[in-house]
């Protein structure tokens, strides 16, 4: 088993970095610790859990260039295509911040003789394997919505972009969202 992931410039070939891999035992900790989570974050009231979505939006735009660059040089996208994705990224959250109410909100089903609704709930702990090619973006659409309904979610990313999934962990935690 490999004990690090390895990110090298598309461009030159040469090393960026040396990431430790999980071992399994790592792994079931990560699991254990993230399932937990999850339930707790379904538990928040929408307002809070938006209120999370909305501090990740602020810290997608203050981090955008270094976060930009992160993804230029692990992926080799050119630098304003970078930002264009961080900024794609950080105008989802406000989309969703803004139209999970109405998204999430039950749905009344006709159904003669009964009161019938569809309620959206929390399920849980969602497991997203992402490529490479949109680092940010690709992630952030999955999880914004994820997050904003109450779920958790376990990113397994490429591993050629490993600093950009460990730089959204970090922003996600420091924006107050479930570690």
């Amino acid at each position: 088993m490999d004990t690090e992931i390895i990110t090298l410039d598309p461009a030159t070939g040469a090393e960026i970095a040396r990431h430790p891999a999980f071992t399994p035992a790592q792994v079931e900790a990560g699991l254990a610790t993230a399932h937990a989570a999850a339930l707790a974050w379904g538990r928040q009231p929408l307002s809070v859990r938006l209120a999370g979505v909305r501090r990740l939006a602020q810290a997608l735009r203050a981090e955008a260039r270094p976060l930009a660059a992160l993804i230029t040089r692990e992926m080799g996208k050119p630098l304003a295509e970078s930002l264009g994705e961080v900024e794609k990224s950080a105008t989802t959250a406000l989309y969703y911040v803004e139209q999970a109410e109405r998204l999430l909100a039950d749905e009344p089903v006709a159904i003669d003789g009964v009161e019938a609704w569809v309620a959206w709930e929390p399920m849980g702990l969602i497991l997203a394997v992402m490529p490479w090619n949109f680092p940010v973006w690709q992630v952030m659409r999955c999880a914004l919505p994820t997050l904003a309904a109450g779920n958790g979610l376990l990113l397994k990313h490429a591993p050629n972009v490993t600093g950009c999934a460990l730089a959204l962990q970090r922003l996600a935690t420091e924006a107050g969202l479930p570690a």
